[in-house]
């Protein structure tokens, strides 16, 4: 009975809210985006927002806030801004008032750019809804400028833009990264931002290396001088932990992490590197049986769709006796701190992710488990930091993974000379070693909105 009340309850919301936005009541619409909006404090709280913010600060509201990783919330405990939070469903709900909820992410069939792009008439719509519904947003809380994650996110797009034509600026805080990573990555951006997106029609975007440029601005995505490059905010407390020498290795079990790895492929399971994709993952299960006394932890992505334990794991046990819950040295769990673990780690085993780069800066040593099966130039150029294997032990089969992470256990010590060209690499790919991200994006925004605000005086 409760449950066919809830659904029915939500039907009716919908209905009403189809209602107000069909019959443009947007003084109605903005109190309750002004009501439904959060403020986020230092400490992590979030409170009902006042019309202006006091002291003087900007106003940040944030787009598409579930898609950030830990950046944002570096700015948020600087106390420099006062930052806004927008609910995701609440975006989103508006937005697919005006396009097909199947529109999520622009591609090249859907490019605004095309002449012949089939939703025209939705966006003009949309924009001309925005622009009275925003102004009347913004009246009521005060913002000074937008900032979203993503240059692919449908939601964005036209809030940013028309939020930038008010003169109240949209910055783009992209969360990804790692275009030149590998040469596959790279060209298979540069083909997307080319063909697949819309010219970037914000103020200004913030990146993290500075290899990332030439796609941003050789595609005609951004101007160059709308885009800058000062390295990733949440590296700042790592670093700092790195250079405190927060390493833990007294009083405790030796351990290894690695971290699961899929590959794109439109079936997974037929995918050609099925099997040594298997065969990698079910190394650990078994290394955790071999060695009781040497703890595994499987780090998995947050939420990743087709988690290793259901595609990667079980199905390759399917009929064995093994039952991976009753390991007692094996934890698979991807809730855990990547770089807490990092600090408390011995051996660290993985593929193509930059979290390879962060364990490797610390000190760590790096396996990566270059089997035959990728080893030919299709997959080499898939491969990230393949021109850097030399700062890493390279494992050929599961026998050599073996011995190289019992050895590692064991002789964790790096090559000083090693150790700097890791540092060198992280830098160029991830972050400055200085630790001040955070400030230089401060600054940044600081820089932009205030432009902006003299603009419209």
């Amino acid at each position: 009975m409760n449950l066919h009340m809830s659904v029915l309850s939500k039907g009716l919301f919908r209905h009403i809210y189809r209602i107000v936005v069909s019959k443009r009541l947007y003084t109605l619409l903005s109190f309750v985006y002004s009501y439904v909006i959060e403020e986020l404090t230092s400490d992590g709280a979030t409170v009902r927002p006042s019309k202006h913010a006091k002291n003087n600060k900007f106003t940040i509201l944030i787009l598409s806030s579930k898609a950030f990783r830990k950046d944002i919330e570096c700015v948020v405990a600087t106390n420099e801004f006062r930052v806004l939070r927008l609910p995701d469903h609440w975006q989103s709900r508006l937005i697919y008032q005006f396009y097909p909820e199947g529109f999520q992410k622009f591609w090249v069939d859907t490019n605004p750019d095309h002449p012949d792009y089939k939703y025209k008439k939705n966006q003009k719509e949309i924009r001309e809804f925005l622009h009275v519904f925003l102004a009347k947003l913004y009246k009521r809380i005060s913002i000074d400028c937008v900032i979203s994650p993503h240059h692919r996110y449908v939601v964005d797009r036209d809030w940013g833009a028309v939020s930038t034509k008010m003169g109240i600026p949209h910055i783009m805080l992209p969360r990804d990264s790692q275009f030149a990573s590998s040469p596959f990555l790279l060209d298979s951006s540069m083909h997307l931002f080319k063909n697949g997106l819309p010219k970037f029609e914000g103020e200004h975007i913030i990146i993290q290396s500075e290899l990332d440029k030439q796609v941003y601005t050789d595609t005609g995505y951004v101007k160059p001088e709308k885009i800058s490059s000062l390295g990733c905010p949440r590296m700042d407390g790592f670093v700092k932990r790195i250079k405190e020498n927060k390493y833990n290795s007294v009083n405790r079990r030796k351990k290894v992490v690695f971290m699961p790895f899929g590959w794109p492929a439109k079936y997974f399971e037929e995918s050609d590197l099925f099997s040594y994709i298997c065969d990698v993952h079910l190394f650990f299960v078994h290394f955790a049986l071999r060695y009781p006394e040497i703890d595994v932890v499987i780090k998995p992505k947050p939420k990743q769709p087709g988690s290793p334990r259901k595609t990667v794991l079980l199905k390759p046990l399917k009929g064995s006796s093994i039952e991976i819950e009753k390991i007692p040295n094996l934890t698979i769990r991807d809730d855990l701190d990547l770089h807490d673990l990092f600090f408390e780690t011995d051996v660290v085993c993985g593929l193509n992710t930059s979290a390879l780069l962060e364990a490797a800066v610390i000190g760590l040593p790096i396996i990566i488990p270059y089997f035959k099966d990728v080893q030919n130039q299709k997959y080499d150029k898939r491969l990230f930091y393949r021109d850097a294997y030399d700062l890493f032990d390279i494992a050929k089969d599961v026998n050599e993974l073996e011995s190289v992470v019992t050895y590692r256990l064991h002789n964790s010590a790096i090559d000083e000379e090693i150790m700097e060209k890791r540092r060198a690499l992280f830098e160029k790919f991830v972050s400055s070693l200085k630790g001040d991200a955070t400030e230089k994006y401060v600054a940044l925004i600081k820089s932009v909105v205030d432009k902006e605000s003299k603009r419209e005086c």
